[in-house]
């Protein structure tokens, strides 16, 4: 393959991506995986450090997400990964391995490392593409072939060459037992997701979180049933989180709250900001964790605090009846929000005002 040299004479204002990508690279990689690495060269372009932290909030996924698409891409030969002293280095430099460039700028440093890493996850299983021939004798005369066959019956249709393919590498590659191979598909179809892409990726979370029996997989589906749809119920979402989102809501299950307090920060989250915000509901409940809120009482008796600091501080304000003032839903008298005035009207005497007015 010909190399190819980029040249950018339009400094930072574009991030060039060679043809040799699109044709090659994006057809073949799940669409999360080309949106890091866009955002990759559009940092690179600028010079700028690259953090997993950094790509995981501008795209909303997590850190296994983006640790997980750059080790893909280091397979293709576009990053090249370095672990030293906890770090890793994606470097992409003027020409990769297989002749699509990087940005001819600086390497991209990733780290990885730090107190609040997560555990570092299985190696998940390389997929091959299977030739008919090859699928058909790895499933005739196995459990799997009855699987499939219940798999049709549900979908109401035959299963596709591809289908077939990630049904075998699911159960050959992440190693399913037939049991828990028909769990996942019920699992999956019970909420309304036929898609077979689904179920593989499905698959693939329970296999990095060493989920292998059919108990495992039921645990974890009772623990998302408790804690993650009453909180995407509360946000008025009707639909299964994303990677971004689920995060933000284990993590708040790890800080111990129950799920009433969860909610009740969603709630005031939606009143502030008249939107679901998971990052928003997060510093409340960061807030609250460090004034030791664990009961709807201890809110109760944090909130009568704020509102006696408050009213010390400005003993004009009025009242909520008044609908003038403003609420700080989720934070401690500290909050800076507070520090400027906040207007105190005689509602009646505008009103009087403008009846008088509007009779002349």
């Amino acid at each position: 393959m010909d190399k190819i040299t980029l040249k950018n004479t339009l400094h930072h204002t574009t991030t060039i991506l060679p043809n040799e990508f699109i044709d090659h690279y994006m057809i073949r990689a799940d669409g999360e995986y080309v949106k890091i690495y866009l955002l990759i060269l559009r940092l690179m372009n600028q010079n700028l450090p690259v953090e997993i932290d950094q790509l995981a909030d501008t795209l909303e996924l997590t850190r296994k997400d983006i640790l997980r698409a750059l080790k893909y891409w280091e397979k293709e030969g576009l990053l090249a990964m370095e672990d030293e002293t906890a770090q890793t280095d994606a470097k992409s430099g003027g020409q990769a391995a297989d002749g699509v460039p990087g940005n001819g700028q600086a390497a991209a440093q990733a780290t990885a490392g730090g107190s609040d890493s997560y555990p570092t996850l299985p190696q998940v299983p390389e997929k091959t593409n299977r030739s008919m021939s090859d699928i058909e004798q790895s499933i005739k005369g196995t459990d799997l072939e009855q699987t499939l066959y219940m798999a049709e019956t549900y979908f109401g249709r035959p299963l596709s060459a591809s289908e077939l393919n990630s049904f075998c590498y699911i159960t050959d590659s992440l190693r399913f037992s037939s049991e828990l191979l028909e769990y996942l598909i019920e699992y999956c179809i019970s909420r309304g997701k036929k898609s077979v892409r689904y179920m593989e990726s499905v698959a693939i979370n329970w296999f990095q979180q060493g989920i292998d029996t059919i108990q495992k997989a039921r645990q974890e589906s009772s623990q998302y049933t408790q804690n993650v749809f009453p909180v995407m119920k509360a946000f008025g979402i009707n639909r299964n989180p994303g990677p971004a989102e689920l995060d933000y809501i284990k993590r708040w299950n790890a800080l111990g709250f129950e799920t009433e307090i969860i909610i009740e920060a969603c709630n005031r989250t939606l009143l502030a900001t008249h939107q679901a915000s998971f990052p928003y509901a997060n510093r409340i409940l960061s807030d609250w964790k460090k004034s030791g809120v664990r009961t709807a009482e201890d809110i109760r008796s944090l909130d009568q605090k704020f509102h006696a600091a408050s009213q010390s501080e400005n003993p004009g304000a009025p009242s909520s009846r008044s609908g003038g003032r403003a609420q700080n839903y989720g934070r401690n008298t500290g909050n800076a929000f507070h520090n400027f005035g906040e207007h105190s009207y005689d509602y009646d005497d505008l009103e009087s005002r403008l009846l008088e007015k509007n009779r002349k």
